[in-house]
């Protein structure tokens, strides 16, 4: 861990950055933001504000994702019928 003092950034800052990347390039999609969020809450350097700030993107991207999934399936419900 760090001291206060130092600009070395402590391992969950490290760890926060680190998530949030591979959520963001879907190689964690599950853990990779969640745990950015988690590490990088209480961390005021700018690696764990980044990271916290990654995850909150990609959290934000997958419900847009899901959103649009949803919208597609209902809509495809809908025009069904009238393609017959």
């Amino acid at each position: 861990m760090s001291s206060p003092g130092s600009n070395e950034p402590s391992g969950k800052a490290i760890a926060a950055l680190v998530l949030g990347i591979l959520g963001l390039l879907q190689l964690a999609p599950c853990i990779g933001p969640i745990g950015a969020i988690v590490f990088g809450w209480g961390e005021r350097t700018g690696i764990g504000r980044a990271g916290l700030i990654l995850g909150w993107i990609t959290l934000a991207l997958y419900a847009v994702a899901g959103f649009v999934a949803l919208l597609l399936v209902v809509l495809g419900g809908i025009a069904v019928p009238f393609l017959s």
